[in-house]
């Protein structure tokens, strides 16, 4: 799905021009609000492009920047946190993942790229359950790196 300013703001909890300028601060955006280069095809923003008839110019180009789910989930975790959202209460006993390794990672896609992470964890549940239980108590947040395959994180959401 994809998401105008309003909409991604609204969900974000914050107004549209203060999360245009945010995005420009984290370089996701040009000063034109389009994506900045390392954020183009990367499944994070569309850009729509279309004309409008104009009173005194006539056919009149037009670009609009959206946002997709995967950019949001992006978005919100680099974005600094929202001062006024409320704490989640968390649950009295908390789930647990245990750290298998830490270094670098090598991760090989399904087309035989490969994607050189210089730092990188492990975390290790007992069940697909047990890691949704700790991204829904907020311990853990799964976020898309840029060149990760858009249906990944989704999958690891739903325990696949």
């Amino acid at each position: 799905m994809e998401h105008t300013f309003d909409q991604a703001a609204a969900l974000l909890g914050t107004g549209r021009n203060k999360l245009a300028r945010q995005l420009r601060q984290l370089k996701m955006l040009d000063k034109h609000n389009m994506p900045a280069g390392p954020f183009r095809g990367k499944g994070i923003f569309v850009v729509k492009t279309g004309t409008y008839d104009h009173p005194t110019n006539g056919k009149t180009p037009y670009t609009k920047t959206l946002i997709t789910d995967r950019g949001l989930e992006l978005i919100r975790y680099r974005l600094p946190p929202n001062e006024e959202a409320p704490m989640h209460k968390q649950p009295a006993t908390q789930p647990t993942g245990r750290v298998h390794d830490l270094g670098e990672l090598t991760v090989i896609n399904e087309d035989h790229d490969r994607c050189h992470h210089r730092v990188a964890m492990v975390v290790v549940f007992d069940s697909p359950e047990q890691a949704q239980a700790c991204v829904k108590a907020g311990a853990v947040r799964l976020v898309p790196a840029m060149d990760l395959n858009p249906d990944a994180t989704e999958a690891m959401r739903h325990g696949g």
